[in-house]
């Protein structure tokens, strides 16, 4: 697998020469697949828009596991309704949480997600109580 790294911090290192560094979005026509993992900022609100979509080749799949504004979604539904974008997977949304009314639910080729879908009592729990025990050790206290 070919992969680009759309990351202005990212460096090759060692085992991972198949990564390849690009700048948003050269070479966005050579991927299949564009999954979102950044924090949002005022530089990357709407990365993917109608003007980025034109240069994707047909077919894309789009995922979203970062920030719902990432993506301008008329622009997603527009690509969904063209083929442009074959599908999406999405788990945060411009408007949280997703309107019922929303026209990105009309696509059976999308499936949504809930963004801190694993943040049970439990787990929450779990990670506070290792967090603790952790600064416990790092201070020399247990």
């Amino acid at each position: 697998m070919k992969i680009l790294a759309y990351d202005p911090a990212f460096r090759t290192v060692e085992g991972l020469e198949s990564v390849v560094s690009s700048r948003w979005p050269d070479r966005i026509e050579a991927c299949d697949f564009l999954v979102f993992t950044c924090a949002l900022n005022d530089a990357n609100r709407h990365m993917l828009n109608d003007e980025s979509l034109a240069m994707a080749s047909d077919g894309l799949r789009v995922v979203n596991v970062a920030r719902g504004p990432l993506i301008e979604e008329s622009a997603l539904v527009r690509a969904l309704e063209s083929g442009k974008v074959h599908s999406a997977a999405l788990d945060v949304f411009e408007i949280e949480p997703l309107p019922g009314d929303s026209p990105l639910r009309r696509f059976g080729q999308c499936i949504f997600g809930s963004h801190n879908g694993s943040n049970t009592a439990d787990a929450v729990e779990r990670a506070s109580r290792k967090a603790v025990d952790q600064l416990f050790r790092f201070l020399g206290l247990s």
